[in-house]
């Protein structure tokens, strides 16, 4: 048995934890998961309950993982998340509590202030010499943790496919669901916080449903700012256009009852709700601030500034396409979670070898 814990920074459930999730449900039965978080209210996750917010808080969380490691015993500490320091300080307790094989993994690329970026660059040749293996989600995220990106291992955030595939039965029972059935459905899925930029999507949406009065937006998802939000719609008087339904674990089929998908991120490492948007057969509007490795079909537009006349005209110039097989091009391009699994999987066997 090859026992591995999952260090997930954050504390709801996201796109790290949901991958995390995917491929442990797809693994070899002889490699087990534990999880573990500074604060997630999840019974599956080892919880450390502190609000890692304030200096305090991270002092607190850097004792109770040294003294969590030192009572339970890993053949491999897997720490997820872009934060360098996160990382960095996770590392160091790892080393110190006894741990030999660790593994850094970057799923994100936070905006990164230029003092930051020279502390970085001064700690990385300590921080790689304490690391076993690294790995990210894409070269762009790869940045915000290794100065040196030679060796780190791209593993891509792969989903289960036959589950995101196009499905018109599923499309008609959920807009039904929603009472959009005549509607023009626009959607987002993204934690209410800074990075997804909710702001801007609420007055882009505004102006859509200026020019169409039959549009509707649906957001999915919870966070920090989720409130501040619901005053914004009501404020701008389009609270009967705008959907909040919250965190869901049936994404798959708000999907199939979506239109157009617009994700304008302010910063992002590889968005695994892309590749689920695309395999759907969603057409995708996105900020430049999107890699490129997350596109898998004709239908990703990208968008170079956040002029909100220039994502109306791109928005409006979308044509309606056949949604039936897209789910093909995310097997070309190896997002498939049975593919990511299997790297993964050998990374663990040949690290313990």
């Amino acid at each position: 048995m090859i026992r591995v814990l999952q260090i997930i920074d954050g504390k709801s459930y996201g796109g790290i934890t949901k991958l995390m999730l995917d491929v442990e449900n797809n693994i070899s039965k002889d490699i087990k998961f534990d999880y573990l978080t500074a604060n997630n209210i999840d019974k599956k996750f080892y919880n450390l309950n502190i609000d890692r917010s304030t200096l305090r808080g991270r002092l607190i969380f850097n004792h109770r993982l040294h003294t969590f490691l030192k009572k339970n015993k890993y053949d491999i500490i897997h720490i997820n998340s872009g934060a360098f320091f996160f990382v960095f300080c996770c590392t160091i307790i790892c080393r110190l509590s006894g741990v030999k094989t660790i593994i850094t993994h970057s799923h994100n690329t936070p905006n990164i202030k230029k003092i930051k970026k020279v502390l970085i660059k001064m700690l990385n040749p300590l921080f790689r010499k304490m690391t076993t293996i690294n790995l990210t989600c894409s070269v762009i995220a790869s940045r915000s943790l290794y100065t040196r990106t030679d060796d780190v291992i791209v593993i891509k955030n792969g989903i289960d496919i036959d589950k995101y595939k196009f499905n018109e039965k599923i499309r008609e029972e959920h807009r039904k669901e929603l009472n959009v059935e005549k509607k023009q459905v626009y959607g987002h899925i993204g934690r209410f916080d800074e990075q997804k930029n909710h702001d801007f999507l609420l007055n882009l949406f505004y102006e859509i449903q200026k020019k169409d009065a039959n549009s509707v937006l649906v957001l999915v998802g919870d966070g920090p700012l989720k409130s501040r939000m619901e005053e914004k719609v009501n404020a701008l008087g389009i609270k009967e256009k705008v959907l909040f339904l919250g965190f869901k674990n049936d994404v798959y089929k708000i999907l199939n009852a979506m239109d157009i998908f617009i994700f304008p991120s302010l910063y992002e490492g590889l968005p695994i709700t892309l590749v689920e948007a695309q395999t759907n057969g969603l057409p995708v509007v996105v900020s430049n601030n999107i890699t490129d490795e997350v596109k898998i079909s004709d239908s990703f537009i990208k968008i170079e500034d956040y002029n909100i006349k220039k994502w109306l005209n791109k928005i409006s110039s979308i044509k309606k396409i056949d949604r039936t097989n897209t789910y093909q091009d995310t097997m070309k391009y190896g997002y498939d979670i049975k593919q990511t699994t299997k790297q993964l999987e050998q990374i663990y066997r040949n690290l313990i070898k």
